[in-house]
């Protein structure tokens, strides 16, 4: 007659099963989560920098092209310095040179003839504090109708940043720029590609920057009256916006294992206690040692109502250890409840133990590997 299997077989190959079927399931569902998070911060930073594209969440302008009653005035901006740059603040300050280049005689541009507006800085950057804009050089020249303004300025701005692909991430830093009275009717910007530059001299801290900088003139549209009786309700209207970009970006893969190297030390540990003869020692130390992981990445990020990569590693690793865990409370009751252990039971025991390992591994590297292949 053939002999009864032990409960403890069926058992711990059902622990088995559930680790395989659910490690395939979240590492196939976080991974997608990467991807789709990674598309979305590509495409929403792609049409911020695009003339011809909406605003991600903004209101759409009413038109792209240029009226034939418009005039031009090229502009042009020198990025000197970047004196702070707070990612958790959403914030940034620095200082940079503006140059206006125009035709006098189409338009009045510091409004030298209009009594509202004689001796006021004609520009403003949206979203942004002017903290001083000082002229540095002024040029007139009737006879061959040009005329010239440059600035110092420094500026502060807040700047929405996408954090969720940190700890790799990379953001535009972006300078936009307006005439204060004038509308797309009547002035478009026409950016200064050859002289606009960034300073080799702008470091930020934690940062890699590109070497140049990218411009582009988008309208800006503004759907309210403002309460002026002169305007009718719905009133909409578009400004010529010049908007300057500089890509910051971090490392590779050395940020990931930088941040995360003493939540992984945690995790080997881990999966190193079911060899000792106290593991409740080492899994709990690892487990507060996540627990202070997560509370520093905490203070690291502005407030989201989204997960991170960041804090998805560090949840995941969390799990791991939780399940880890649980498996080392209760695959002893279950192998040593008649008192022996046979040879099954220790080849399915080392199997739940070595998946476990693998998918920690696997999830991971597939984690990191499809955040940096699209960022």
């Amino acid at each position: 007659m053939k002999e009864k299997r032990p409960s403890s077989h069926y058992i711990l190959f059902g622990i088995l099963s559930c680790i395989i079927i659910g490690g395939i399931c979240t590492t196939f569902n976080l991974t997608a989560k990467v991807k789709s998070m990674a598309e979305v911060v590509n495409a929403n930073m792609k049409n911020t920098m695009d003339s011809k594209a909406p605003d991600p969440g903004k209101t759409k302008s009413e038109k792209y092209d240029i009226g034939p009653n418009t005039k031009k005035v090229k502009i042009g901006a020198y990025l000197e310095r970047i004196e702070d740059l707070d990612i958790k603040q959403s914030s940034w300050t620095y200082e940079f040179y503006l140059w206006f280049s125009w035709k006098p005689s189409e338009i009045d541009l510091m409004g030298k003839n209009d009594n509202l507006h004689k001796e006021e800085i004609p520009f403003s950057i949206i979203n942004g504090d002017i903290i001083k804009a000082n002229k540095i050089e002024e040029v007139y020249d009737a006879k061959r109708d040009i005329a010239y303004i440059q600035y110092f300025v420094k500026a502060k701005n807040t700047q929405f940043f996408d954090v969720s692909l940190y700890p790799i991430d990379q953001h535009d830093l972006i300078i936009p720029i307006e005439h204060k009275w004038l509308d797309r009717t009547k002035l478009v910007f026409v950016p200064d590609t050859i002289d606009s530059k960034v300073s080799s001299r702008v470091n930020i801290n934690g940062y890699e920057k590109e070497s140049s900088v990218k411009l582009i003139e988008k309208p800006h549209a503004y759907k309210s009256a403002r309460g002026n009786p002169k305007l009718d309700p719905g009133y909409k209207v578009d400004f010529s916006q010049l908007r300057m970009s500089l890509r910051i970006y971090k490392g590779g893969l050395s940020v990931i294992i930088k941040l995360f190297i003493i939540l992984y030390i945690a995790v080997f540990v881990t999966f190193i206690a079911p060899f000792s003869t106290d593991p409740s020692r080492y899994t709990v130390g690892a487990l507060f040692t996540t627990a202070g992981a997560n509370y520093i990445l905490a203070q690291k990020l502005p407030p989201t109502n989204s997960y991170t990569l960041a804090e998805l590693i560090n949840t995941f690793c969390m799990v791991i250890i939780i399940i880890m865990m649980s498996l080392l409370a209760v695959l002893p009751s279950v192998i040593f409840k008649d008192g022996i252990i046979d040879k099954v039971e220790r080849r399915l025991n080392n199997m739940i133990t070595l998946f476990m390992f693998a998918f920690f591994i696997i999830t991971n590297i597939l984690l990191s590997w499809t955040a940096l292949s699209m960022s």
